[in-house]
């Protein structure tokens, strides 16, 4: 029996001025395994002079990797009923 597995690699930046400050990195798995989710603070300089803003960033990202789970999530699921109902 063939198993299948997704992995998604998400990526984000947060840019002040043009300087990326800090960097986003997330990592999905179909198959129900840990989500991984770093940050990386580039400039501390400008993290702590932008923070609220580099906070909404966090923030903002954080959803997408919600949204992009959820999305993984219910394909799997979708994929798992069409086995069923091939069997």
């Amino acid at each position: 029996m063939l198993k299948k597995e997704k992995t998604l690699n998400l990526t984000g930046r947060s840019v002040i001025n043009g300087t990326d400050v800090v960097r986003f990195d997330a990592r999905l798995s179909s198959t129900g395994g840990t989500t991984t989710i770093n940050t990386y603070v580039n400039n501390q300089e400008l993290y702590e002079k932008n923070r609220r803003e580099v906070r909404k960033d966090m923030n903002d990202f954080r959803q997408y990797v919600f949204d992009q789970e959820d999305e993984l999530f219910a394909d799997e699921e979708n994929n798992v009923d069409d086995t069923k109902a091939t069997e």
